[in-house]
């Protein structure tokens, strides 16, 4: 499992004694230190820029930013920065004495308050969550969402629903993709539902959906679609297949199965392809991970499914597009068998658990 990414930023000799004590204490995390040249101690990290063209520079390379300065400062050196919540990394902030660490930034989907939390214990140290949901002791949309391994739909629906949850409103959760919910405490206001049939009207303020489906359904009230990643698509291709190519070709088949494009999980390939650009652009577009299939475990499934010389004389191996989706999916259901499409193979695949 890959380390959490930190990265601690100071401006200041007292910042820099206490950068090096925050990152003794977070010894199972990957964290580098950054701050100015005279301040600098051994294996730390020089920064000559101003600080908000630095943290530019390191926005989208880190889990978890840590800044050891005044929150002013913070705010404006993230700010002109700042994508969406759902890709901005969590921002915290500690005050030079180390008495208080704040989530200031991405508390949820970045992680932000969860690592307030963990660095304030290590830390002595008290922590500042100010999220409404986390006040109250309520639970947010993206947070579910993360619980139940999925993403959301649309953010302007999950803020909406989350509202109403902070309110005290009663919300439906429809978990009609099954997600698992063991662990899971939901508040007292949330109440879980099978299917959207068991809505009775009048008795919810909203809805939250669990759906693989390109089209949420209509309701009455606010809704919001939460959708699992699932998916795993094998895939197979010509050397130098450009990127463009495979995303528009996984797009058009997740648009022929009716399945929404975030609940792309993985793409399963071979060693072969492992460095394939036009594959590793498609797994960033879709936020989807990359899998290798050993040739010896595609060696020992490929007898299942149609075969091909001309991929033998090319991989060695019969087929790749379908023994990989199918090991990737811990040998789940076949949604769709393997389709080519101008020099690529792709096959779709759903766990069966």
């Amino acid at each position: 499992m890959n380390k959490e990414k930190w990265a601690i930023v100071t401006l200041s000799q007292d910042g820099v004694a206490l950068a090096q004590r925050v990152a003794q204490q977070l010894d199972d995390k990957m964290c580098h230190i950054y701050t100015k040249e005279k301040y600098a101690k051994q294996n730390m990290q020089v920064f000559d820029t101003d600080i908000t063209s630095f943290f530019r520079s390191i926005m989208d390379q880190y889990d978890i930013i840590c800044g050891i300065m005044a929150t002013g400062i913070v705010v404006r050196a993230i700010a002109p920065n700042l994508g969406h919540k759902s890709s901005d990394p969590g921002i915290l902030v500690i005050d030079t004495k180390g008495d208080y660490v704040i989530s200031l930034l991405s508390g949820h989907l970045g992680g932000a308050n969860d690592a307030a939390r963990l660095l304030a214990k290590r830390m002595d140290a008290q922590a500042v969550i100010t999220t409404g949901t986390d006040v109250k002791g309520s639970m947010a949309v993206d947070v579910l969402a993360e619980k139940l391994n999925c993403v959301i739909a649309d953010f302007t629906a999950a803020k909406d629903v989350t509202a109403l949850i902070l309110n005290n409103e009663a919300v439906a959760l429809v978990n009609q993709e099954n997600c698992e919910l063991d662990g899971v405490v939901l508040p007292n206001n949330l109440e879980l539902l099978e299917t959207s049939r068991d809505l009775e009207e009048g008795k919810y303020a909203g809805v939250i959906l669990t759906s693989m489906s390109r089209q949420k359904p209509e309701f009455a009230i606010p809704s919001v679609q939460l959708v699992p990643q699932k998916l795993v698509l094998g895939i197979g291709c010509r050397r130098d297949t450009p990127g463009e190519k495979i995303i528009a070709a996984v797009a058009a088949t997740l648009a022929e199965l009716q399945l929404n494009e975030k609940c792309i999980k993985a793409f399963a390939t071979i060693a072969l392809k492992q460095n394939e650009p036009g594959i590793e652009e498609a797994c960033k577009q879709f936020k989807a991970k990359k899998v290798i299939i050993p040739d010896a475990m595609v060696q020992m499934v490929q007898s299942r499914f149609d075969g091909s010389d001309f991929v033998f004389k090319t991989t060695g191996l019969y087929a790749v597009s379908e023994p990989c989706g199918y090991i990737a999916s811990s040998f789940g259901k076949c949604l769709l068998e393997k389709r080519k499409m101008n020099g690529i193979t792709l096959s779709v695949w759903l766990p069966e658990k």
